[in-house]
């Protein structure tokens, strides 16, 4: 039930989330929308991408800290369908061991190695040990 026509936008929704923490505009940043599709021609003109995402997509995101994840599931702006219907959207959280010295993850790039060990340093020095 749309509780009288009331639909608020992806923004709105990451503003009344984020106010749960203390958090307010200024820490809106640049976000990802993993299953809708948007296209830029050479004149700047954007186009939505029908068919992008199938039922059963699925995504999986890696956090090597603590972190925030402020998630909305709303209806794209360009999304040509008539009416406001978000569709469903599972999410599943599970804790994994620590990654192993052969980490793909670490190991593709140089640069991830990097972040890798800048994020260590980080949560150590967060932590107060050496």
């Amino acid at each position: 039930m749309l509780r009288n026509d009331f639909h608020r936008n992806t923004r709105d929704n990451l503003l009344v989330e984020l106010g749960k923490h203390g958090l307010g505009k200024r820490d809106v940043v640049a976000n990802v929308n993993f299953f809708a599709r948007v296209t830029v021609d050479d004149a700047g003109a954007l186009a939505w991408v029908p068919g992008n995402s199938r039922a059963g997509a699925s995504i999986e995101l890696r956090f090597e800290m603590d972190t925030l994840v402020v998630l909305s599931n709303t209806p794209h702006p360009l999304d040509p369908a008539g009416s406001y219907r978000p569709t469903p959207v599972a999410l599943a959280i599970a804790a994994g061991p620590a990654p192993a010295a052969d980490d793909p993850c670490r190991l593709h790039r140089p640069e991830n190695g990097r972040g890798f060990a800048l994020t260590e340093a980080y949560a150590a020095e967060m932590a107060g040990t050496p």
